[in-house]
């Protein structure tokens, strides 16, 4: 620990695109916290705030398309890039007029814009032409994997108790993850019953669709990213002074919180009922619960070797994915994390933000199933989150097009880039003082 205030701030990340971090950022433990403390800085007035003016949904909650809770759960908030990215249709903007209440009365707390000539919104308009041409059946096999997925992760999960296989075990682990990294295909979109299914790993749709969707891909990387800041202290991905223990300690943390990960997320969500908070638990609580009950019924074990099983199977999965979610895109000396010098402090297009904020795998890429279980195609995927990840592959042409025009590019690594570029972001102490160059790594367009 630094030994002065002084010497203290040196270890606080900083915002150089001026965003105001939630009050207690650097006491973060829940989404919950985040959520309320996101009311205070997102200058949205106790509504809804959509670039610079104030709108009342209240009436249209319950007949909102994509399901009640993206409103229930975003009163309070700025929800510009949400609305914008969300939304690849003309009628949500015809619309706004009609909950429109006054203009906001202070600057959005994001620097992040959507000019119609700029890249986004440029892309934005490529993509809706040819949405109707992309075939229903990429669709229609991210479906059948995911069942089949669901399925197998039952079958292994039955035969590891039935025998006490751990090896059978450790496999239906990897179902797990695999099952929940599919189902967060799900959860972007409008509300359906395959994105409970990631609740079979003891995390809930609820809490990601606040913490991921809600943070983390709409502010990418930035302080305001409750992604990287519930890490914190233990993990510290920003660039800041850190003590030779705090620099190389968080290397043997790492492997603690991806096999607690799924288990400390629940135990929490049951702390935070405790409190008080109503959100924390419902119903869909429940349904981790059915595989160790099947497990239990078809395996023919004792309840307490049944529940020990099980748990082993949640460990697995827990590590897997934590393993592939901290590695896969977003975490890397070259890639753009707040505190380092921006491509624009006021005027920064959030498509160009997410370009600067994510690393392609080029193993990943143009293979359906790897893509659906190992957060794939990850640049396409936070720029536009509602679309099927199946159909991703479909529209490379026109991104690449795109991105030619505007002289910008996706920056495209191996797999094992990306793992060995987590840990040097880890132990990175110095921002970068140029904003990351898009055309260090070579995008091949595949077909």
């Amino acid at each position: 620990m630094p030994p002065n205030a002084e010497s203290y701030d040196n270890y606080v990340p900083k915002s150089t695109l001026g965003i105001k971090p939630p009050p207690r950022r650097s006491q973060l433990t829940t989404v919950y916290m985040w959520l309320e403390d996101k009311k205070e800085i997102d200058n949205a007035e106790g509504l809804w705030r959509i670039h610079d003016g104030i709108y009342d949904f209240t009436d249209f909650v319950k007949s909102h398309p994509g399901g009640s809770d993206w409103l229930t759960l975003s009163k309070g908030l700025d929800i510009t890039e949400a609305f914008e990215v969300h939304h690849l249709t003309a009628l949500p903007e015809e619309l706004l007029s009609k909950y429109f209440v006054r203009k906001a009365k202070s600057k959005r707390n994001a620097p992040f814009t959507f000019k119609e000539d700029g890249f986004y919104k440029t892309l934005k308009r490529e993509v809706k032409q040819i949405l109707p041409t992309i075939p229903k059946q990429a669709i229609n096999t991210t479906n059948f994997l995911i069942d089949s997925i669901l399925v197998g992760m039952f079958i292994l999960s039955i035969l590891a108790a039935k025998y006490w296989n751990f090896f059978l075990a450790t496999l239906a682990g990897n179902f797990v993850a695999f099952l929940a990294i599919a189902a967060h295909n799900y959860f972007h979109q409008k509300d359906n019953f395959r994105m409970y299914y990631f609740q079979f790993s003891l995390l809930k749709v609820k809490e990601w669709r606040l913490s991921h969707v809600l943070s983390h891909h709409l502010h990418t990387n930035t302080i305001d990213d409750y992604e990287i800041s519930v890490f914190e202290p233990l993990l510290q991905y920003m660039s800041v002074n850190k003590t030779p223990l705090k620099k190389y300690g968080q290397l043997l943390l790492l492997p603690i919180i991806w096999i607690t990960g799924f288990h400390r997320a629940y135990i929490a969500r049951l702390i935070e009922h405790l409190k008080g908070t109503k959100i924390a638990l419902d119903k869909s609580d429940l349904i981790p619960f059915i595989l160790p009950a099947a497990m239990y019924i078809f395996g023919g074990q004792s309840l307490l070797a049944t529940f020990g099983m099980w748990n082993y199977i949640i460990l697995v999965g827990s590590t897997h994915l934590f393993v592939v979610g901290q590695h896969a895109a977003h975490h890397h000396p070259d890639i753009f994390h707040d505190g380092d010098e921006p491509r624009s402090k006021d005027d920064y297009d959030w498509g160009v933000s997410q370009l600067d904020a994510v690393m392609e795998r080029k193993e990943i890429t143009g293979s359906h199933f790897l893509v659906l279980t190992n957060f794939g195609d990850h640049a396409l995927h936070h720029l536009f989150p509602t679309l099927d990840h199946g159909t991703l592959t479909h529209i490379y042409p026109v991104f690449k097009k795109v991105m030619d025009q505007f002289d910008v590019n996706l920056m495209m690594v191996s797999q094992v880039d990306t793992v060995f570029g987590a840990f040097q972001q880890l132990v990175k102490e110095k921002p970068n003082t140029s904003p990351p160059n898009l055309h260090k790594y070579k995008f091949n367009l595949k077909n």
